[in-house]
């Protein structure tokens, strides 16, 4: 039984047909069709989206039926001005969900880092493609991450090869929003044995109509490789976005994601992250500083499979005005996972009378020699605190800037960039009237 509304078959059919019926992708994105149109997108009444009602504001901010692919209006001297300073990194460019590689700078060697362009000719000659495309996302029946697959058409692959440690690289995803749009950004993540990359993503936008992005990461980090990604989600309140990280590891590998939120009109974060191996280990941090009416769901789920893994989860939020915070985190420790040590915190705090958080991590174990601990707090800031640095001769707006700066410090200090590092910090203190 089809259980997707009339526009949204609409447009898929419409995007689907303008696809070359030669290309080899066309079967991934059938099957992913199908599996979309069946399960449709999540509605209220399910516990994942039980606060965020992501069924009823799309369809009710987006047409998909009238929706066009648009005309961009970022130039390559436009897109490269907004790079981040780093001459020594990769510079890596989406435009409105498509992978650009004339606009892109690419420093890396391909003896290091082999960067390709995921369409129907890489698709037929490159064999990693066909093996990890799509794998970590097909049996989480995850809606948006079937749409992605049915939709895009010119995706990123990252594949750092054997014990490389890699020169940082900046995705950059510039949107054009003259009418209501959409993209569909795909990026597949190989890091090979021994490897370390570092992904730092950014969105620019132009226009000024609603624009709906859905974006899908997949990770596939080997035996002691190493992988760093940060997002930085600071666009406007037309935009709403769905983006979904989902990673694997290997034996002594590691993750590490930064994930730093201000502002929007709806964002999901979904994370999911799989410890397959032993003496994995993964730290997920995020930050979100929400005024006005911003809506942000973080949905985080980490996957205990093996012995003497290692995960650590901090997101912690700052919530003003009439925005709506979520934080849902699930941590599963699997019955061979012995001696898994597991933590996850979601602390907050509210500024506003009409601000809004609610929280919920959880924890299931079928192990028993394991650490694994849960905890959140919601609350305003410290009078007693506020009291003592104002008697010491420091405003009523540093004082609250001096409190807020250093509750978001922890989440922050995790990022090795210094350029992503200082805008985050200058984001923050920018929210706080500094």
């Amino acid at each position: 039984m089809e259980v997707v509304d009339r526009n949204t078959e609409e447009f898929l059919i419409n995007h689907y047909s303008r696809l070359l019926e030669t290309d080899p992708l066309n079967g991934l994105r059938s099957a992913a069709r199908e599996s979309f149109l069946k399960l449709g997108f999540p509605a209220k009444k399910q516990e994942a989206y039980k606060y965020t009602p992501i069924k009823r504001v799309i369809e009710k901010n987006f047409d998909f039926a009238e929706l066009s692919v648009p005309v961009t209006s970022w130039t390559k001297e436009a897109c490269q001005q907004k790079f981040y300073a780093n001459s020594e990194a990769n510079h890596l460019v989406f435009i409105n969900g498509l992978y650009n590689q004339e606009f892109s700078v690419i420093k890396s060697p391909s003896s290091d880092l082999v960067i390709e362009t995921i369409d129907n000719r890489s698709y037929e000659n490159v064999a990693d493609l066909k093996k990890y495309l799509g794998a970590l996302t097909k049996d989480k029946q995850d809606a948006f991450a079937l749409l992605n697959l049915a939709t895009f058409s010119q995706g990123l692959f990252l594949h750092s090869l054997k014990n490389k440690d890699n020169l940082p690289t900046y995705i950059y995803h510039f949107n054009d929003a003259a009418s209501s749009a959409i993209s569909t950004p795909r990026v597949l993540t190989l890091v090979e044995t021994g490897s370390r990359l570092r992904v730092y993503e950014k969105t620019f936008r132009n226009g000024e109509a609603n624009h709906l992005t859905n974006s899908i990461v997949e990770a596939d980090v080997k035996s002691n490789g190493e992988l760093r990604w940060t997002k930085l989600q600071n666009q406007t309140m037309a935009d709403y976005a769905i983006e979904g990280f989902y990673g694997i590891q290997e034996r002594d590998s590691r993750i590490y994601t930064n994930t730093f939120s201000f502002k929007t009109a709806l964002t999901r974060n979904n994370l999911y992250l799989s410890l397959d191996g032993e003496n994995c280990e993964t730290h997920m941090h995020g930050l979100y500083h929400l005024n006005q009416t911003s809506h942000v769901d973080n949905y985080t789920s980490v996957d205990h499979t093996e012995p003497n893994s290692f995960s650590n989860e901090l997101y912690k939020g700052i919530v003003d005005e009439k925005a709506h915070a979520v934080f849902n985190g699930k941590i599963y420790v699997r019955p061979q996972a012995q001696k898994t040590n597991a933590f996850q915190s979601n602390n907050n705090i509210i500024l506003s009378d009409d601000a809004k958080v609610n929280t919920k991590p959880q924890l299931e174990i079928w192990a028993d020699d394991v650490k694994c601990s849960h905890g959140c707090t919601t609350g305003q800031l410290d009078e007693e605190a506020i009291f003592y640095l104002r008697s010491r001769g420091i405003s009523k707006t540093n004082t609250k800037a001096l409190m807020l700066n250093a509750f978001a410090a922890e989440t922050v200090q995790e990022v090795q960039d210094d350029l992503i590092r200082e805008e985050v910090e200058n984001l923050i203190l920018n929210k706080l009237g500094v």
